[in-house]
Order: structure tokens, then C-alpha cells, then sequence
């Protein structure tokens, strides 16, 4: 069965060399504490080209989608997306990407744009209480408009307002994106981490009338949740709005593995009790159909 992986990030090997020396001078402070923190030890895996590509042949994936990271700063946002305009254009039949994005900045509307021009099949993965905005404020109006307009998907990284404390945790109210979706019901909608379990409140027919045009990823899902989340969303909403993310090159076994691979959590997956089907639909079909 082919797979399609819509959260995987990737950065140089200069960037995580050391991580810390980075992003001092582009003070990226959220950055380094999620992926390098000083009181605990990282989950943070690491990995150049080669090495993905190494384990998605291991692990049988078509495909992965890489995700920019929520900067604070626009500058570092243009240099990732360098890097990934790179990448997509060596590797086409193997990496797509989104475009990273700061909406405070004069300049989003139009990276929206470039991002199109350049091949670039989405926005995100933007974290707005990290990069000094809310989802209400004009400048991220703008930016909705502008991939509204331009028919692209917009990634939203989510945390379960109920949880473990972990490195680079933010409180993200989920009313907010309930908002975001009925205020916007044209946009193509992606919430990272199965949006905070809000996929659950839409068996409130109120609620999942607002989240039509919603999608959810599993990025990270063991670090987060027993494997039975896969069939309660699936009970709660169907399959066909789920994308299989992993989060590569995140630890997400820390206990079980030293390096990130992407086989565990795919098997985790197919041992859920999902029928083939809905495997299908998570693993590769919706992702297809979203991004084309």
C-alpha cells in the first residue's frame, strides 16, 4: 500500500549540527527550546537527505510532505523556504512541501503567492501564539484570504488542552479554530497533532457542521496518545478527513530507539483495528485528494 506522510521536517545538517549556536543570532528561542532543551533530554531526532530517503524506502513511503516550522522571525521563515524550494525541485517524485510563514510580517500575503509560483503545496505549519499574532487579527485575515484565493492548505500546529508537560508546549484554545473554520468555510483546513482531540467534539452536530472543511493529522500521536485514538476519531467522524503525519524525524519511541524511522508508527497504525479502507484513507487517499 502506498503511503503519503503530511508532517515530516527537515533542515540541513548546519542547522542541527548545533542547534543552540543557529538559531542564537536568528533568535529563534521557541525553536531551540523544543528541539534542544537545557532540563531535560531532546526527543528531537536528526536527519540529512539521504537519511530520509533511506527510511522511507525502509518504511515503503511514496511521498512526505515537508512542513515549515512557526518562526518568529520572517527572515528565518525565507530561509527554510529556500532550502525546501531546493529539496522539491532535486526530488520531485519524493518531497513535497509547505511554505513557512509569518503573518506579522509585511510580506506573508505575498509569500503566499510565491509559494504557488514555486510549487509549494500548502502553508504551515504555523503556530500563531509563538509568532506574535491570533487567529483574529487582520494580519492572519490576510493570509487566509490570500491562500483562500489561491486554493492552497493551511497547516495549524494544535495541543490537547489536556496533557503531559512537554518542551515548547503553548496553550492553543480550540473555540479559536472552531472560529477559524466557520468564519472561513472555503479554506482547506489542516490541524496538526489530531487538533487536540477536537475531532472528538464534533459529535456535537453543531460543532462538526463548523469543521467540514477540516482535516486532522497524526503527527506525533505516540507521544501523545494510546494507539486506540486511531478508531475513537474514526468512530467520531469517518476517515476520510485523517492524514497519516509522523513528525519525522521527532522520536517518537524514545524509550524503544535512539533514531527516528517511520516503520513503528506505520505498523502501530495498521495493527488498530481499522478496516483496509479506512487505512487507505488516512495513509495515502486523503492526501491525494487534498493536495492533488
Amino acid at each position: 500500500m502506498p503511503v503519503i506522510d503530511a508532517h515530516v521536517h527537515l533542515y540541513p545538517e548546519e542547522v542541527w549540527q548545533n542547534p543552540r549556536e543557529w538559531s542564537e543570532p536568528r533568535e529563534e528561542k521557541h525553536w531551540s527550546h523544543c528541539v534542544a532543551p537545557t532540563s531535560r533530554e531532546t526527543i528531537q531526532g536528526w536527519a540529512n537527505i539521504d537519511t530520509l530517503l533511506r527510511d522511507m524506502d525502509d518504511a515503503e513511503i511514496e511521498k512526505v510532505i515537508l512542513l515549515g516550522w512557526y518562526w518568529e522571525n520572517i527572515q528565518t521563515c525565507q530561509e527554510q523556504n529556500q532550502w525546501y524550494a531546493r529539496w522539491i525541485k532535486e526530488y520531485p517524485d519524493r518531497i513535497d512541501a509547505f511554505a513557512a510563514l509569518n503573518a506579522t510580517a509585511d510580506v506573508a500575503s505575498d509569500i503566499v503567492t510565491w509559494a504557488v509560483d514555486n510549487g509549494f503545496k500548502g502553508i504551515g505549519e504555523c503556530l500563531p501564539q509563538v509568532q506574535g499574532h491570533t487567529l483574529r487579527d487582520s494580519c492572519w485575515r490576510n493570509v487566509m484570504e490570500a491562500c483562500v484565493a489561491k486554493n492552497l492548505p493551511i497547516n495549524l500546529h494544535v495541543t490537547e488542552p489536556v496533557g503531559h508537560d512537554y518542551s515548547g508546549r503553548v496553550e492553543t484554545p480550540l473555540e479559536d479554530y472552531v472560529w477559524l473554520a466557520s468564519e472561513y468555510p472555503e479554506a482547506k483546513l489542516i490541524l496538526a497533532h489530531w487538533g487536540g482531540l477536537l475531532p472528538l467534539y464534533e459529535m456535537n452536530p453543531t460543532v462538526h457542521r463548523k469543521m467540514a472543511n477540516v482535516f486532522y493529522d497524526t503527527a506525533a500521536s505516540p507521544l501523545l496518545f494510546d494507539k486506540s485514538i486511531f478508531r475513537t476519531v474514526v468512530n467520531a467522524i469517518g476517515s476520510e478527513r485523517l492524514l497519516y503525519g509522523s513528525d519525522y524525524p521527532l522520536r517518537l519511541y524514545p524509550s524503544k530507539s535512539k533514531t527516528p524511522d517511520f516503520r513503528t508508527f506505520l505498523e502501530d497504525i495498521r495493527s488498530t483495528g481499522l478496516s483496509s479502507e479506512e487505512i487507505e484513507d488516512i495513509l495515502h487517499r486523503n492526501a491525494r485528494k487534498l493536495f492533488g
